[in-house]
């Protein structure tokens, strides 16, 4: 019963913590991907690749499946609502996280 009321804890803190930064419309498809972009980010933070192939090469290995569509849509609202930017061209695949 510990596990299951740590667990629930940190939802709750997670939902309050996502309303506060202005996020809790994030899909978990969203939140998925953008803790995936995280982990690459702090490997190189003057800005991430972020090309399908690998990206879902990564996310094949955690069980995960993700549409090329889904992760541009989310992307696209990443960057809407300001988390990250796009570096270089329009057809760069780098990205970096808004500061």
């Amino acid at each position: 019963m510990v596990n299951l009321k740590t667990f629930v804890g940190v939802l709750k803190l997670t939902e309050e913590t996502a309303q506060n930064l202005g996020l809790q419309s994030l899909t978990p498809m969203d939140r998925f991907i953008l803790t995936t972009m995280w982990e690459k980010y702090e490997k190189n933070e003057n800005g991430f690749s972020l090309a399908f192939d690998d990206f879902t090469k990564d996310c094949s290995e955690k069980g995960i499946s993700v549409s090329k569509a889904q992760l541009y849509k989310s992307i696209k609202r990443l960057i809407s609502i300001g988390i990250i930017e796009k570096l270089g061209g329009q057809r760069s695949g780098l990205y970096t996280f808004v500061e």
